[in-house]
């Protein structure tokens, strides 16, 4: 009897041993929460200057963010306005940490608008405007501009996305305004991990952030710069998703996959932007500044064929310069150009014109603009306009758009929602900041523009946005073909997308 006792006491021992042994193995090889994506770009989060869009969004937040035509505060909880828009005043919110543990003050606003102005980088930040950064207590920072006639536009550009805030202890030397990014530090809901330029980098979530908690315990975001390429590291179940990055070129999925990629059983999510592809002019020199010849252009164009074209997963441009997000585009109720082969045929006749040669240059890294330009190029042909299209890589594009060498060129207006009032002003503002490669000027366009962007009333703006839409209308200054979008494609076993922002912060993401 003894001897069974002990046997059964030490089969219960092993037994024991075992079932603590399979619950140890079974949380060991729990499945961590991790996603992979592949993306068209390398995220920069190294940088002598700034870091790429995706982790700004990730990693760091801004004063306001503009979204829906409105401005939301976000490490701001309010703003003044002093002296008709010549100095603005944040108040800040207390207690939001850093991810390293650090509390976030009007001191690390002040080091990351000096760092702009120090390295002149002003990219659709207006922050070339901006005399000086003034720390008025810890929680209060004043921005007092050169001039003032900025107004509104200056308030929404700090929700662009270089305007967001790090820590100084972000770069090396720490504190140095012209010193090297190499460990963005920030108060948004994820972290930089571990990066290899050109490669991967991996984000963590942010313990610190007090918004919605990150549901993934990972993302690594691998670098495939090919559009093909990242299709098929899709397919085969290396990433888990493909996502656009909004300039677009090799970096957009191909439009022409995505139906085939829904057939296959991924799922597609279409991010709406006002920002349109049209074809420019160099509206500067015969024959492109007669608005006949501009206007038989437009009506040349059959825009649902080139909806069609990219198998509708663009927006045909029907309604003016943007689609539905643009700034008060609804109320402007602008009608487009309809397809009319006679009515181009009759303009260009009036203008003197029976058959017309041009140049369209076009950027060969990007097959759907390749494609586009040679629509455009069957289109025109019919009404008499004789187009060559000029295939051109890099450099050699530039050089040619930079001389004004070329009579057509494809471009997209708009971008982000963020953009919306820089973009609109750098493309048809000649005084702007960013007009070097602008879309189309004129004097009585300049003139309501620059009031539809400035004002902090707002009815006054969106009066001056209706005049600047229709009198763009009225003068043809581009022709305006599809209102795009950004996509997301992922493996059904991702899930809680939501696509509201053309960089999303992928909080509310978690694997099945």
């Amino acid at each position: 009897v003894a001897i069974i006792a002990i046997c059964l006491v030490l089969l219960s021992s092993i037994m024991a041993g075992c079932i603590e042994k399979e619950e140890a193995h079974e949380s060991v090889t729990t499945p961590a929460q991790v996603l992979t994506i592949g993306y068209g770009r390398d995220t920069n989060v190294e940088s002598p200057k700034m870091m790429g869009f995706m982790p700004e969004m990730m990693v760091l937040e801004r004063l306001i963010e503009y979204r829906e035509g409105k401005i939301l505060p976000i490490l701001a909880t309010s703003w003044d306005i002093q002296d008709n828009g010549k100095t603005i005043i944040f108040h800040l919110k207390k207690n939001i940490k850093f991810s390293d543990g650090s509390l976030f003050t009007a001191e690390d606003v002040k080091f990351t608008f000096d760092r702009l102005k120090a390295l002149k980088y002003y990219h659709w930040t207006e922050a070339d405007r901006i005399e000086s950064v003034e720390v008025i207590d810890p929680h209060t920072i004043a921005f007092h501009y050169k001039e003032g006639k900025e107004g509104y536009i200056a308030l929404t550009a700090f929700g662009e996305y270089h305007c967001s805030i790090m820590s100084p202890a972000s770069v090396v030397p720490k504190g140095n305004v012209k010193g090297k990014i190499v460990n963005p530090i920030g108060t948004g809901p994820w972290k930089v991990k571990e990066y290899v330029k050109d490669q991967y980098t991996i984000f963590v979530p942010n313990e610190n952030y007090r918004g919605e908690k990150p549901k993934l315990d990972k993302i690594i975001v691998k670098n495939i710069p090919d559009a093909e390429t990242r299709v098929l590291a899709l397919r085969s179940g290396d990433v888990d998703m493909i996502v656009d990055y909004y300039h677009g070129g090799s970096r957009y999925t191909p439009r022409n996959l995505l139906e085939p990629l829904k057939r296959e059983g991924f799922n597609v999510f279409k991010c709406e932007m006002p920002m349109t592809t049209v074809i420019t002019f160099n509206y500067k020199k015969e024959p492109w500044n007669d608005v006949r010849v501009r206007k038989a252009v437009n009506y040349a164009i059959d825009k649902d064929a080139v909806s069609a074209l990219f198998d509708n997963w663009v927006t045909p441009a029907k309604y003016g310069l943007y689609g539905e997000k643009g700034p008060y585009i609804k109320e402007a109720n602008v009608e487009g150009y309809p397809y009319d082969i006679n009515k181009a045929k009759a303009l260009l006749k009036d203008a003197g014109y029976d058959g017309l040669k041009a140049d369209l240059i076009l950027k060969g890294e990007n097959p759907d603009e390749v494609k586009l330009g040679e629509f455009i190029q069957a289109q025109l042909k019919k009404v008499g306009i004789h187009v060559e299209l000029d295939v051109l890589e890099g450099g050699a594009y530039n050089e040619k758009r930079n001389k004004g060498d070329y009579d057509l060129r494809i471009y997209y207006i708009g971008g982000p929602e963020r953009r919306s009032y820089t973009r609109t002003d750098g493309r048809f503002n000649p005084d702007a900041p960013e007009f070097k490669y602008g879309a189309y000027d004129d004097p009585e366009l300049t003139e309501v523009l620059k009031k539809a962007v400035s004002s902090f009333d707002d009815n006054e703006r969106r009066e001056a946005f209706k005049q600047f839409y229709h009198i763009l209308h009225e003068k043809a200054g581009v022709v305006p073909l599809y209102y795009d979008a950004v996509f997301i494609v992922a493996d059904k076993k991702v899930k809680g997308v939501k696509y509201v922002s053309s960089e999303p912060r992928f909080t509310g993401v978690w694997m099945e």
